[in-house]
């Protein structure tokens, strides 16, 4: 039965390819369509990890806790499935289990934990902040956000609806919100004064294995919110990653930003070009944010990007970064089904 429900769901839902404004009454069905799917498709067969108050530390994610050794955590997470560069010249270590449940990332400066993010339901704290917090409660228990950030002799002023930075205990806390769930905390990330201070920059400094690391961090922060909302994870696609590549390479050249290029190819057109066959697809750009972090935070606050990367018809995905002249990070995700 459940299988006959799915089926007719999946004929009745529309297929998303470029962010496009739909009728509400479509919006809203569509919207009621897929909180019952993922409650009927969410795997719950894997038992959850008990999630402990931390002792030493405010937050903790997973039970990985800010200064932690990495002996301790690999002793609690097993390996990183991954290891990337990131802005501040150090890696990002990620864990998850099986299909990218229980999510985080870490970085460390001599094997102590200096850093953390993750946006799946696995943040406990002692001030009873937890995923799915509403902002208003953040706020009231960890006081009022900073404003700015100094790197050196220069102010970067912190402004974002998205998200609040709070800084107490040496520690940067960014909490990220869901606005299109009452602005309720999806993510977090945890920065040390020491880490914070390797970036004396807005960006960090540009390089090929920063770009590829930014690819495939952002191709895992899709995969790990879309196990978040009970939805399959998507295939890497080194082909359509490099149709993606020379994208986000030519709007970087010629600073521009839009999805059809300056000779007027679309995304489709690009694809096909290049050889890629599909029933359907979608292309989700972001730019001039600091990290992968950022730039997936702020696609899942823009609603047509957001379907894209919740999207139940794609399949596969493919992410090409670049930077600019001015280290300003570029990003393509272009996704098939």
């Amino acid at each position: 039965m459940k299988k006959f429900v799915l089926y007719v769901v999946a004929l009745l839902l529309i297929v998303l390819i470029i962010p496009i404004k739909e009728p509400k009454p479509i919006q809203s069905f569509e919207q009621q369509v897929k909180s019952h799917v993922a409650s009927w498709t969410s795997d719950t067969s894997e038992p959850q990890k008990t999630l402990k108050v931390p002792e030493k530390q405010a937050f903790a994610f997973n039970n990985i806790q800010m200064h932690m050794s990495k002996s301790k955590v690999e002793r609690n997470l097993g390996k990183a499935k991954r290891v990337t560069s990131n802005e501040y010249g150090t890696n990002w270590y990620t864990y998850y289990n099986d299909n990218y449940r229980s999510f985080v990332m870490v970085s460390y400066i001599d094997n102590k934990v200096n850093a953390l993010y993750s946006n799946q339901n696995v943040i406990s704290s002692k001030s009873k902040i937890k995923y799915g917090t509403p902002k208003d409660k953040v706020r009231n228990r960890l006081g009022q956000p900073i404003d700015a950030k100094r790197k050196g002799f220069v102010r970067y002023e912190i402004k974002d609806k998205e998200y609040d930075t709070f800084h107490d205990n040496k520690i940067y806390t960014t909490a990220f919100y869901d606005e299109h769930n009452d602005n309720n905390l999806t993510a977090m990330l945890q920065v040390s004064d020491q880490m914070e201070n390797r970036l004396q920059q807005q960006y960090g400094a540009p390089s090929d294995n920063l770009a590829k690391s930014f690819e495939l961090q952002n191709f895992d922060l899709v995969n790990a919110e879309r196990v978040q909302h009970g939805i399959s994870t998507l295939d890497y696609s080194s082909g359509i990653s490099d149709t993606a590549r020379k994208h986000s390479e030519d709007m970087a050249e010629h600073q521009y930003f839009a999805h059809d290029n300056q000779s007027g190819e679309s995304p489709f057109d690009r694809m096909e070009a290049d050889g890629h066959e599909f029933n359907t697809a979608g292309e989700n750009l972001a730019y001039g944010q600091t990290s992968s972090i950022f730039a997936h935070q702020g696609l899942m606050n823009s609603l047509g990007h957001r379907k894209n990367i919740l999207n139940r018809k794609f399949k596969t995905l493919g992410v090409g970064s670049d930077f600019n002249d001015e280290r300003q990070p570029y990003w393509t995700e272009d996704y098939t089904g």
